[in-house]
């Protein structure tokens, strides 16, 4: 008897051990490589912050972000300073300059300027008017489509210009090649809401819009979906150019000229053969003129 009782003794430590370590379940162990890719995730989800997507960095870095109303700014990177190309020493924090693009507004579907030229390290702040639009990169070749580690601000709303001031998203220009922009709220890039900054002679702000118009429009644009460059000032459309192609081929001439809240962009194929002969025009016709 007193055995037994020695032995429940002595068990009942062991007993109550196991029973207070079953009261916690085991944790599964998390492996390296799961966390590993846990950051890996993390990482590449840091180029979309406030739904900005920041690019790739060499081509433009996207500085700030602000949803207007007077909220806080977010600063997403800080401004650096740049080395010009071909120079020697960095460039003054003063020395950068800054441009203003408006997007959207009472002028209609467009960027105001639709272009500007500017030097690396140079700022760009876009401030989104009315209603709702984005500023958004894309390549010359496929102008409505978002470019692969491109920069897009994302939308910013700002209905019937009710947000003050307005939203706007800052930008530093990181090279010399020419950088192209769209809106990507539907609709409005076929209507030509474009945007570049550098275009070249070979590669113009114009063809870059007539593409996104041809690619993605419906063929016609109207008073309130051209685009005014930052030197037009004229209201009169500019002659066409005197036709230099043979008179039995066509060609195609890019002309441009300004209406209300912008400037339209055509392209139009004419040539001398293209016509019919001088006693035949008009005839049969009313209204309009013979042509």
């Amino acid at each position: 008897m007193k055995y037994s009782a020695a032995l429940s003794v002595a068990v009942a430590p062991l007993a109550i051990a196991k029973a207070v370590h079953n009261v916690y379940p085991q944790h599964k162990r998390t492996s390296h490589k799961q966390e590993l890719g846990n950051v890996a995730a993390i990482e590449e989800s840091i180029n979309l912050v406030h739904g900005v997507s920041l690019g790739s960095e060499t081509q433009v870095i996207v500085i700030w972000a602000n949803p207007g109303n007077n909220a806080e700014t977010t600063t997403l990177h800080e401004q650096v300073t740049t080395l010009a190309a071909g120079a020697t020493t960095t460039a003054a924090a003063g020395a950068v300059a800054t441009h203003t693009v408006t997007v959207g507004g009472s002028a209609g579907l467009v960027f105001t300027p639709d272009q500007i030229s500017a030097n690396v390290g140079d700022m760009v702040i876009f401030t989104f008017m009315n209603a709702n639009h984005t500023a958004t990169q894309s390549t010359f070749a496929e102008p409505c489509k978002i470019m692969e580690g491109g920069m897009d601000s994302g939308f910013r709303p700002n209905p019937n210009n009710t947000v003050n001031p307005p939203p706007q998203v800052a930008m530093q220009v990181m090279t010399t090649d020419p950088l192209w922009f769209y809106c990507r709220q539907k609709g409005h890039c076929g209507k030509g809401m474009t945007f570049s900054i550098n275009p070249t002679a070979e590669k113009t702000q114009a063809m870059f819009q007539a593409m996104a118009i041809q690619q993605n429009g419906d063929g016609a644009g109207s008073a309130i979906t051209g685009n005014a460059t930052e030197t037009a000032s004229s209201s009169a459309v500019a002659a066409p150019p005197a036709a230099t192609s043979d008179a039995s081929t066509g060609s195609i001439s890019m002309g441009s000229g300004t209406v209300e809240n912008g400037a339209c962009v055509c392209a139009v194929t004419c040539s001398q053969g293209s016509f019919p002969a001088v006693a035949a025009q008009g005839v049969d016709a009313f209204g309009g003129f013979a042509g």
